[in-house]
């Protein structure tokens, strides 16, 4: 397998969905994730009882009510197993902080970008022209075709608000589903997490990068080409990071 070559520090801007990604001596690093030594019903179980919480003190949820019962029966479950929530949950924010760092790349900050990818629409302002949107090399659509991972998404603002209507005039009705752009502006290093509608119901997408976005336009057939492309590549799939979706989730902050 060929290993990607990062020439980031010698390019001008970013131009390839690759140049998000570390390096690979960046992956080996010494990190620890406690939360790799739980399986995948611990890690639903602490979501749900982070989850329920947030509602309880946010008071959109009965402090006696069967959610709070749920809670407790979760709780009383870990201990059983030997397992420390209130540890747990403590460390969340820094393991959140360590997997950002170890999964982006920090030498783009504040580079010029021209990118390629499809556009998933976030916020709009009173005349609904679109202000802040996400791009990505694919669009997940459901929990069996997960979305990109964090360090493939980028949340956007635009400096002009963008009519949507007017971008994609010439496009086929077929093709309104996916809406590739090309996008030039800078990036930075940014996490954020955004709540969105997938076919399965709501779910909350975690983004390691923002970027604002100066010129925005169709792609062309030879762009989407070249994104697809990405998408295949054993390279890609080498270097994207295991995720634990469930706990990247900053419940509390949202």
């Amino acid at each position: 397998m060929n290993t990607i070559t990062h020439n980031i520090s010698r390019q001008s801007q970013i131009e390839h969905w690759e140049d998000l990604l570390p390096s690979p001596t960046k992956l080996k690093s010494d990190f620890v994730d406690p939360f790799d030594e739980l399986t995948p019903g611990q890690l639903e179980d602490l979501a749900i009882l982070s989850r329920i919480r947030w509602l309880i003190s946010s008071n959109k949820a009965d402090p006696n009510g069967a959610s709070a019962q749920e809670a407790k029966q979760i709780e009383k479950a870990f201990v059983k197993q030997g397992i420390d929530v209130e540890w747990l949950l403590s460390k969340r924010q820094m393991v959140r902080q360590q997997r950002i760092e170890q999964t982006t790349n920090n030498k783009i900050e504040a580079k010029d970008i021209k990118l390629s990818g499809v556009i998933l629409p976030l916020y709009w302002n009173n005349e609904r022209l679109l202000t802040h949107f996400l791009l990505m090399p694919y669009l997940g659509q459901c929990s069996h075709f997960p979305p990109p991972p964090p360090n493939q998404v980028i949340f956007v603002e635009s400096t002009e608000p963008i009519a949507i209507q007017k971008l994609t005039a010439n496009l086929q009705k077929s093709q309104y589903s996916l809406v590739w752009v090309s996008i030039e502006g800078t990036i930075n290093l940014a996490a954020t997490s955004h709540q969105v509608f997938r076919v399965d119901g709501m779910s909350w997408l975690e983004s390691s990068y923002g970027a604002i976005c100066h010129n925005i336009s169709l792609c062309s057939p030879k762009e989407i080409a070249q994104v697809l492309a990405w998408q295949t590549r054993e390279e890609r799939k080498s270097l994207y990071p295991k995720l634990t979706e469930l706990i990247l989730v900053d419940i509390d902050s949202n």
